[in-house]
């Protein structure tokens, strides 16, 4: 059977989207079984906790319980309810619920000028961050860890630079410039939290800041961290602001440290908790996934629009958390059982659930809380004990629910009548709850390499049809009802030497050569390209450039093709437009031209005149554009009777 060129074109098309979907499905697997890879290790370290905790029954002890807050962006331009609120959180949230650490993982400052374009550190934004905190008197009963986020890295020269006022006006900074580790024993539990600060050396201004590097000499703290966690804690809590998939670790001498087998490599990581996505923008409001390592990743919602913080426990070695909106109260956060989506095999000691006697729930309020109460079946409820501070417990009886998944019903009601209800999802015998597909494929793939497949897609899609197409002899015979004429005009377009040439030799600039050459630090004059940014005689392999190149690829490159077409079109067979027809011909144009001025506008706000002057890729190309559009409509009479030849052609 003969198949002809579309039905074998369909076929290649086909066969490349079911090996990226392989692909795809692979990288956010979350399918797999860490206990049973890794038997001996995990089985040792689950029954040395095991025999540390002993039973869980109503004892307050081997409990520990801390709260998260993440992109706070304090600003003195906008909002300033993130400031008032976030003097609230100190003053009556965290001494409410006491907790034994508050992490503040990144964007304490907003650090964006007024036009909300411009970036660099502001001092006054640092000082209400730093006052806020001492002022609440907080630090006297909790231990504040922060630690910064591209945003606290906008436009600073150095680490030691004088603008980098985390130093000075974190609680954190005097002590840890960059990562840290912190340990804690309390009540039985050890733990230790460690700090990844990803942020680039030396920071850039927005927008390209936004991906984490992770350089050889952090690299290689980091693994001294770890090491040192592991010989004192239990349990190990990672925290950084930039999630895994945002983190690019540099190589040297064929040797580079991930930063996800790092933190899977240690018998006690059990979380890595971040921020900086802002649960993209509402839509992926529970970001979480479990890593192929066993070890979960957790991005908290921001602060910034949507007030959330984060309650997390590990309780007899079990952890868990609830992420909570600000001012609403009781907050009830249900640690044995546990949750059946978040349990880790063979990194807690899961056995300890079967053999409990007693539900334990931390419930908090601003006021007294009354009571707490459970149900199986919402019918019947039992009244929780309350034991010595937040702890509330209640018999039960495990072998009951040996198999499948079941439900606990809680509702805290505090003394003013504020009421929680809560359902909690728990199994047994391992019976799993799947995660969001979109909260896998944010946190499992890596943001560096998507980057880059979308660049160079779009770069062949605006390049790869015009070639095609020039080296057809005959007119497209192809969708002949709905796109044959723009093709047509399309193919036509490809045989004018003037445009194809200009069109085709910039694609193949903009991978290759200097998009930007400017002021990318207050002082310093860098070098920017699709590859990775140059500056201070500093190479950062900054990914995010290729998001930046494809806007330009979308919105510009792509639909100057269509308006050459169109316009070409015109030329050739609208002879009859006159007056407002034609000036209606050419608004396709025009508002591809403003377009275009508005991209190379906000640059110029963000990066200054130099590189407005200095920029092939968003200056220079609205000179290309113009030229391109006027070769089109001014083609002589000789080169319109050639293309006129070529159309009548039989397809």
């Amino acid at each position: 059977m003969i198949f002809s060129k579309a039905a074998l074109s369909l076929i290649c098309v086909l066969l490349v989207l079911s090996v990226f979907m392989a692909n795809l499905l692979n990288i956010i697997a979350i399918d797999h079984n860490f206990y049973v890879e890794n038997n001996d290790v995990g089985e040792n370290y689950t029954k040395y906790l095991g025999k540390k905790y002993g039973q869980i029954s109503d004892s307050t002890q081997n409990l520990i319980w801390f709260l998260q807050i993440s992109d706070i962006h304090i600003s003195i331009f906008r909002d300033s309810g993130r400031i008032s609120q976030f003097q609230q959180f100190c003053d009556t949230t965290v001494k409410s619920i006491k907790p034994h650490i508050v992490l503040a993982t990144g964007d304490l400052t907003d650090a964006k000028a007024k036009d909300n374009l411009g970036s660099s550190q502001v001092k006054k934004e640092w000082i209400y961050y730093y006052n806020i905190i001492k002022e609440s008197g907080v630090t006297q009963y909790t231990t504040w860890l922060d630690i910064r986020g591209n945003h606290d890295n906008f436009n600073i020269r150095s680490i030691n630079a004088q603008e980098n006022y985390f130093k000075n006006y974190s609680i954190q900074g005097s002590s840890h410039s960059k990562s840290y580790v912190h340990i804690v024993e309390q009540n039985g539990v050890n733990m230790a939290l460690i700090g990844v600060d990803a942020c680039p050396d030396p920071g850039l201004r927005r927008p390209f800041n936004f991906i984490g590097i992770l350089d050889i000499q952090e690299q290689q703290t980091l693994q001294k961290l770890k090491n040192e966690a592991e010989s004192k804690a239990d349990h190990i809590i990672w925290f950084g602001h930039y999630p895994t998939s945002c983190i690019l670790s540099l190589e040297k001498d064929s040797q580079r440290l991930n930063v996800r087998e790092l933190i899977g490599s240690a018998s006690g990581s059990q979380v890595y908790v971040c921020g900086h996505l802002h649960s993209m923008g509402g839509l992926v409001k529970q970001m979480y996934t479990k890593h192929k390592k066993g070890y979960l990743e957790l991005e908290l919602g921001d602060w910034k629009d949507n007030r959330m913080f984060r309650l997390a426990a590990i309780d007899h070695g079990l952890f868990s958390f609830i992420d909570q909106k600000h001012n609403t109260w009781p907050i009830v956060l249900v640690t044995n059982p546990k949750h059946a989506r978040f349990i880790l095999p063979g990194r807690e000691p899961l056995q300890l659930i079967k053999d409990s006697t007693h539900i334990r729930i931390l419930a908090f309020s601003d006021v007294k809380i009354e009571s707490v109460k459970i149900s199986f079946d919402k019918i019947s409820w039992m009244k929780c004990k309350e034991t010595d501070g937040p702890l509330y417990v209640c018999h039960w009886l495990p072998h009951l629910f040996k198999t499948g998944l079941h439900n606990v019903y809680v509702v805290a009601t505090d003394e003013v009548g504020k009421e929680k209800a809560l359902q909690h999802p728990f199994s047994l015998d391992g019976t799993v709850m799947s995660f969001g597909i979109m909260s896998r494929i944010m946190l499992m793939l890596d943001a560096a390499v998507v980057f880059q497949t979308i660049f160079g897609t779009l770069l062949m899609v605006n390049v790869l049809p015009l070639v095609v197409l020039r080296l057809q002899k005959r007119p497209p015979r192809h969708f002949r009802r709905c796109g044959w004429r723009m093709l047509k005009s399309l193919w036509l377009l490809s045989k004018i030497d003037k445009i194809f040439y200009p069109i085709v030799l910039y694609a193949i600039y903009v991978p290759f050569g200097p998009w930007v050459i400017g002021e990318l630090i207050d002082g310093y004059i860098g070098t920017i390209f699709a590859w990775g940014i140059l500056i201070k005689g500093t190479y950062l392999p900054e990914p995010f450039t290729y998001t930046y190149g494809s806007v330009q690829l979308l919105f510009v490159q792509i639909p100057l093709l269509l308006v050459l077409a169109n316009c070409l079109d015109n030329r050739l067979f609208g002879q009859g437009l006159r007056g407002y027809k034609r000036l209606i011909k050419n608004l396709p144009f025009t508002f591809l031209l403003s377009i275009q001025l508005l991209l190379a506008y906000f640059f110029w706000l963000e990066y200054g005149t130099i590189s407005f002057l200095f920029g092939p890729l968003r200056t220079w190309s609205i000179v290309l554009s113009i030229l391109l559009w006027y070769k089109t409509l001014t083609l002589s009479p000789e080169h319109c009777r050639y293309l006129i030849k070529l159309n009548d052609l039989p397809s």
